[in-house]
């Protein structure tokens, strides 16, 4: 779920304002299959799309383009949403929650500050989270159908990992923006003719200065058209194989296009470049523990209680580190080794565990440590420094290649399902 996971506050407060006040009697602005798309969700995200494009800065074409372009989204997740009730696809409270704390995170806030800043925009929290759960149903639905259409041969990995050991450009990372230009499965060719000129129209005023923002609301099919184009950083290899091979040798602020593909023309602004390290070195720790364990027999009032007997006998001398855990560790692993747990990522552990551990300096005992499995004593014996690249290259390798191989599908799968669907418009503002 990929995809979701970058939603930030503004996006997701999409749909909120339409419910700021009461609604007249709403109208049905799209018929798609047995669904419908309602003025009042196209009204809502007019608002929400200006506010967000006034905070950025950011040009927008008329109100009947934006319109038309806000609408084809709706019928689109319109589409995909129906998909998603046929095939059983729910999104838990369990799974809402988390989602929601995750977004508080990543915009640096607690769950009741982003509580309160919905209030202070005047958004209701249970339209808020209405929308979030919508959009985790999109995104499965769309990465469960596409992810079937991905192949990747291990001739492919070693390869890609190949370029990527040989190649520094592999490492970089850019922040692009994308016009596409859409042709329908088999066109004609004066469509095809059309809308190259009007890609290189385009071009042709980017380069003289019109914004590149604009134009991608105003003309682009692409799912970030709403957001002025911007993907967002991604690493070279992410990218759709031709748009790699045309910003291989791209500079910042560059036009790139139009770029040919089966789906239509496109053209992309490289708005920044940044570098990357091609040597991949990871921390491993050596370290033991002694674990007691909560049981019928003890609370875990108690544990905690002996684990500080077992600390303070330790500390004192009256027995070593390797003993106490050999005579009372309740973890099977480890206790008859001392509680040796060997070289390992501190990321395997339980998150309490490894966030104790690594505060500690080499030979130090921690405090007392409450995990999810009980209580311990954690001792850091060393640390090392273990180059992972050739693994690490392998394993990015074949990430990117899904990456770039679920992009191409993703878009191909969206045409083909607006294509099968049946759409009518019934909002004549959009048209």
């Amino acid at each position: 779920m990929k995809n979701w996971r970058m939603l930030i506050l503004g996006v997701a407060l999409t749909a909120n304002t339409a419910f700021a006040a009461p609604q007249m009697v709403d109208k049905v602005a799209a018929v798609v299959n047995n669904g419908v798309v309602l003025e009042s969700d196209v009204d809502g995200m007019m608002q929400s799309v200006k506010a967000q494009a006034q905070q950025a800065g950011q040009q927008l074409p008329d109100d009947r383009t934006l319109r038309h372009q806000i609408l084809e989204r709706q019928i689109m997740d319109n589409i995909i949403l129906q998909m998603g009730q046929k095939m059983g696809v729910q999104v838990t409270d369990e799974q809402l929650d988390q989602a929601i704390q995750n977004i508080a995170a990543q915009n640096r806030m607690s769950l009741d500050q982003l509580r309160s800043r919905l209030a202070y925009d005047g958004a209701n929290y249970q339209t808020y989270r209405a929308q979030i759960r919508k959009e985790m149903q999109i995104a499965e639905v769309r990465n469960n159908e596409v992810r079937r259409r991905v192949t990747i041969l291990p001739q492919e990995v070693d390869t890609l990992a190949k370029q990527v050991a040989a190649q520094n450009s592999q490492g970089t990372e850019l922040n692009l923006s994308h016009i596409l230009l859409p042709l329908s499965e088999n066109p004609a060719q004066q469509q095809v003719d059309d809308q190259e000129a009007l890609a290189k129209q385009l071009v042709g005023e980017i380069k003289g200065g019109a914004d590149f923002g604009k134009l991608a609301v105003t003309y682009s099919a692409d799912p970030q058209a709403l957001k002025g184009g911007n993907m967002g950083w991604g690493k070279i290899e992410e990218l759709p194989t031709i748009f790699a091979q045309a910003v291989s040798s791209a500079k910042k602020g560059d036009i790139v296009g139009p770029i040919r593909s089966g789906v239509g023309f496109h053209i992309l602004k490289v708005n920044d470049l940044r570098g990357e390290s091609k040597n991949i070195s990871v921390t491993e720790v050596h370290a033991r523990h002694i674990l007691l364990k909560p049981s019928p027999i003890m609370t875990d009032a108690q544990a905690r209680a002996k684990i500080e007997e077992i600390a303070a006998d330790i500390k004192s001398g009256k027995t070593s580190f390797v003993q106490a855990a050999k005579n009372f560790s309740d973890d099977p692993g480890s206790a008859n080794q001392g509680g040796d747990l060997g070289w390992t990522s501190p990321e395997v552990f339980d998150p309490a565990f490894r966030d104790a551990l690594l505060r500690l300096q080499k030979g130090q005992i921690s405090a007392p440590v409450h995990s999810s499995f009980g209580w311990h004593l954690i001792q850091l014996m060393d640390t090392r420094q273990v180059d992972k690249t050739d693994a690490a290259q392998k394993e990015r390798a074949y990430r990117l290649l899904f990456n770039r191989k679920f992009a191409e599908e993703a878009q191909t799968w969206m045409q083909e399902q607006r294509a099968s669907a049946y759409v009518k418009i019934l909002d004549n503002n959009a048209q």
